[in-house]
């Protein structure tokens, strides 16, 4: 049983990263109703507040897991929804490119790891899931928990939002973030 749920949830992942292509070649939306933003940098002087002002490019460790936070502010005269499901990650589409511009693959079978969303569910047309003129909403996703980008190098992440619940709706791209994987640290490999 184990073996069929992750051969469906990679058929289904790699039907995403196939669509995930596409859609970053998608124009983007001239007047969107909202804005995206991501780092994979935490504020210096507060361990829990994301740096979205210092976000272009983060060096982490070969073995460390890659996480982002996807600020979504609604520049809207009018309230929108909060979660959009024309993604296969619920409300984004993550584009991850090694150095040469190739899409980043999944991880092993055997390295995949379930995401799931600490969100929960929602219902449709409540108010705590709008977003009202001028407000913003942060999201994480463990990027590296589903993605291979174990092997030293750069990469490149690029988030995507539908503007609607429509999947053939216009887009909006986020800014895009460069990750620096430096080999592992020999010194804290060596045992002591």
């Amino acid at each position: 049983m184990k073996i069929i749920y992750v051969l469906l949830l990679l058929i289904g992942t790699s039907i995403a990263a196939s669509g995930q292509s596409e859609l970053s070649k998608q124009t983007e939306i001239v007047n969107p109703p909202f804005k995206l933003e991501i780092t994979a940098n935490l504020n210096k002087e507060h361990s829990e507040v994301w740096d979205f002002v210092n976000c272009a490019e983060t060096n982490v460790r070969d073995g460390s897991i890659v996480v982002v936070a996807i600020r979504k502010t609604n520049i809207s005269d009018h309230e929108i929804t909060k979660l959009t499901h024309a993604g296969p990650h619920s409300n984004y589409y993550i584009d991850v490119r090694d150095s040469s511009g190739n899409l980043v693959g999944l991880r092993k079978p055997n390295q995949v790891m379930l995401k799931g969303s600490d969100r929960g569910g929602h219902l449709v047309g409540r108010k705590d899931n709008m977003l009202q003129p001028g407000e913003s909403m942060i999201d994480h996703d463990l990027v590296g928990k589903w993605l291979s980008m174990s092997a030293p190098g750069n990469y490149t992440i690029q988030v995507l939002a539908h503007i609607s619940n429509d999947p053939k709706s216009n887009v909006v791209k986020s800014n895009i973030i460069k990750i620096t994987v430096l080999p592992s640290d020999p010194k804290a490999d060596a045992p002591k």
